[in-house]
């Protein structure tokens, strides 16, 4: 059960002018949702206060009446009046929300378009893109999907956009996603609605909204990496050449050859590895940088727990991460290109 057109509709125009204006795909949703529950609030409110004061006018006590009247002590009726219609308004709203809730964490027509990582320290963000481009503002293109990957280096932030209707917290030793899809051009303010210290009000940024895709571009060339500053991908095959490649590969395990101290990396980004004691985990950021600052925690099947903790900055890690991340695409795309290979043959 969804909110029909011109609920929405009414619901919207009563609120017309309260909220921030809405600048993503699922800004409209969480409005219509909050406006149901303000309405549906002050409805309520209106009856009882209402009911309460009439109760205190018809039930007073008069020369007249100097007792309280005879009622009934159950009427079955009223209770199950008074029990379903709650009932039918939670569910209402559940399923209204969960909708709105299911928008936000999935892109509309496919991955998302581009990928930014998001580091958050006291008190600043920064912004880090794909082809190596960093700033202190968020930058994304009206109408395509973005998924920000959030990382925090001291405590928990959290990065809000009024305007989007979405806050996703950066939380310390972990990293968090935010999917979201811009509507409409602009540029719209971010806050940290994490409390975070002394300078907590001035953690600030904004989110710019560019028309299209040339206009997107055309400011990604004017500003390329700083100069002198390694990409996140080739900051982290640096570490992965100084820290890592005495124990692992990036080529495809050769089964005529001895196997290595630790797993090859090749194709390693988003698959399922098996652990020690038969456990199946998903490849992806977290499981990446858990098995980087604590390496034992989780141990592939048929290896050994030999590795020792790395005490990597933030954006190190990031980049080791986006590095297997680039390895992993390529050997997706063979091993897709193989299996459609493969497909064929059958077929013929």
């Amino acid at each position: 059960m969804s909110l029909t057109a011109p609920l929405r509709a009414l619901l919207l125009a009563a609120g017309a002018g309260y909220l921030p204006e809405q600048a993503s795909t699922v800004a409209a949703g969480v409005d219509q949702v909050f406006f149901f529950l303000f309405w549906l609030s002050a409805f309520f409110l209106a009856l009882i206060v209402g009911l309460s004061a009439w109760f205190v006018v018809r039930y007073r006590r008069t020369a007249a009446r100097p007792a309280p009247e005879a009622s009934p002590d159950h009427s079955t009726g009223l209770e199950l009046f008074w029990s379903t219609i709650p009932l039918l308004l939670v569910i209402g709203v559940f399923v209204a929300s969960t909708q709105v809730y299911l928008a936000m964490i999935s892109a509309p027509g496919g991955p998302p378009a581009h990928q930014v990582k998001v580091v958050a320290r006291k008190w600043s963000w920064s912004f880090e893109y794909q082809g190596g481009r960093k700033d202190r503002d968020l930058h994304l293109v009206a109408g395509q999907p973005v998924e920000l990957t959030l990382a925090s280096v001291d405590v928990i932030h959290s990065l809000y956009v009024p305007q989007f209707r979405l806050k996703q917290d950066a939380v310390p030793g972990r990293y968090t996603k935010m999917i979201l899809t811009p509507s409409k051009a602009g540029s719209w303010p971010i806050v940290c609605t994490e409390y975070c210290g002394t300078n907590h009000s001035q953690m600030n940024a904004v989110a710019v909204v560019h028309p299209d895709q040339a206009d997107y571009d055309a400011w990604a060339r004017a500003g390329a990496a700083a100069a002198g500053e390694l990409s996140l991908v080739d900051l982290g095959k640096k570490v992965f050449l100084d820290q890592c490649s005495a124990c692992h590969e990036v080529e495809p395990e050769d089964p005529k050859k001895e196997k290595g101290i630790g797993p090859t990396l090749h194709g390693l980004w988003g698959r399922e590895e098996t652990l020690n004691g038969g456990a199946r985990v998903k490849v992806d950021e977290n499981y990446l940088r858990e098995s980087i600052v604590k390496p034992g925690a989780k141990i592939v099947a048929g290896y050994e727990d030999l590795m020792s903790p790395f005490a990597l900055e933030e954006r190190e890690l990031l980049g080791v991460i986006a590095y297997i991340q680039s390895l992993g695409a390529g050997a997706r795309e063979a091993h897709e290109r193989d299996e459609h290979e493969q497909q064929k043959e059958r077929k013929e």
